[in-house]
């Protein structure tokens, strides 16, 4: 199964808030805006893995693929080697520290690029520029994403994201007059940059309890929720054992679980699949934050939003996927995208949970796949490799790997472990 990525900066930095400055009698513009006074502009996007994918132009000559992350304060570059290229000079250098605390990692802070998605730019935009990159998404997710968009791109305007249509519209607040009668209006608290609204989550058949949620649109999983934040959170007795997704300080480990039902609003979602991390993974920010979990991309893609920083207020709609069902590996594979065999992409299996049906049928760390279920080669990707290995209960999968100089066949059936 395709890891799901949890994507954190984990750091709080000092934001450019002003518009315009005045330097030497010229007015310089600060901070991104729709290009030639337009009200909006449509922005987009591709969906991989539940995250939101947008190309991006740096400093006016290289194109770029950047993630939207509503979970994370300043617009990121992930690979130094782009800054490099065009001989920028950082302004700063930095530490930053994983979610357990566990991995120190250098970065470097350069004040003043220029970032264009669509008609959207960014003038004299602050930039995190990670040493390395330390997220390593195209193990995880199979396409090569250079950069994550945070908090600076959304502060300046109103942002309706539409999953289904794959489709970002970018508003200017100041002239933002569309109707919204038709969407469910929820209260959004924009804290360090973070936005959180309070929903109610039923643990069980009989308690309900409100939470503090953050909204993470660079988080693929549906759900994550911190054991013991309260009282009641705690990890469902039917639970698998995984890695849960990746970050700057290296792997997530924790528990995958269900929960009865979480509610937005006046919707109702059903048996939410739940990632409960290992205890001490985000042990400060729960200190810090008071928050309960994370609500991500797979909860997320069911509605259409608008996002009115300003206003502190999320509005939503349901959309042709609300009532899909929330699946979860049922094979016991980790699958990653590596570089190139036969010069093609090709997908390794990087792990191999004991006693599921991969296991048993003899499947090992490091087989390459050479064919799924009759799709082979080029025409496999990682989410489509996902997808057929959480299908259903009981379906047949057939899957043909290299070992070595070994061509090997196993079929086995997928089973539910949660």
């Amino acid at each position: 199964m395709i890891k799901k990525c949890i994507l954190h900066a984990f750091l709080t930095l000092l934001l450019i808030t002003s518009e315009y400055k005045n330097v030497s009698g010229q007015s310089i513009r600060f901070g991104f805006e729709i290009n030639e006074g337009k009200n909006s502009t449509i922005i987009p996007f591709k969906l991989n893995s539940n995250l939101i994918i947008v190309d991006v132009l740096f400093e006016g000559v290289i194109p770029l693929k950047f993630i939207v992350d509503t979970g994370v304060t300043n617009t990121v570059l992930i690979d130094k080697t782009y800054s490099d290229i065009l001989n920028i000079e950082p302004d700063r250098k930095l530490t930053l520290v994983g979610a357990a605390g566990l991995r120190e990692v250098e970065a470097f802070i350069v004040n003043r690029t220029s970032i264009k998605v669509g008609e959207v730019t960014g003038n004299n935009i602050s930039l995190l520029i990670l040493k390395e990159d330390y997220l390593d998404l195209k193990e995880r997710i199979g396409v090569k994403v250079h950069g994550i968009l945070g908090y600076d791109f959304f502060k300046n305007f109103i942002v309706k994201i539409d999953y289904h249509n794959e489709i970002l519209k970018i508003f200017n607040p100041y002239n933002f007059n569309r109707p919204l009668f038709f969407y469910e209006r929820i209260n959004m608290s924009v804290e360090n940059s973070k936005p959180y609204i309070f929903q109610n989550i039923a643990v069980n058949d009989s308690t309900v309890i409100k939470t503090k949620l953050m909204i993470d649109t660079g988080a693929s999983h549906p759900l994550m929720l911190h054991k013991n934040s309260n009282e009641y959170l705690n990890l469902p007795e039917k639970n698998v054992r995984d890695i849960l997704g990746a970050g700057i300080a290296g792997n997530i480990e924790g528990h995958a679980a269900r929960i009865p039902k979480l509610y937005i609003d006046k919707y109702k979602l059903e048996q939410v699949v739940t990632n409960y991390p290992d205890s001490g993974a985000y042990h400060d920010i729960i200190v810090n934050t008071g928050r309960n979990g994370t609500i991500g991309g797979g909860v997320l893609k069911r509605f259409k939003m608008y996002f009115d920083y300003g206003n502190e207020t999320l509005y939503i709609k349901r959309n042709g996927f609300l009532k899909k069902e929330f699946k979860h590996d049922m094979s016991g594979l980790s699958v990653i995208a590596k570089g190139e065999y036969f010069l093609e992409p090709y997908y390794e299996i990087e792990r191999v949970r004991e006693n599921t049906p991969a296991w048993e049928a003899g499947i090992k760390v490091e087989d390459k796949i050479m064919s799924l279920n009759g799709i082979r080669g080029k025409d496999l990707s990682l989410e489509l490799i996902n997808n057929t290995l959480s299908k259903k209960d009981g379906k047949k999968i057939n899957l043909t790997v290299k070992r070595g100089d070994q061509i090997l066949e196993f079929t086995f059936y997928l089973e539910a472990f949660i």
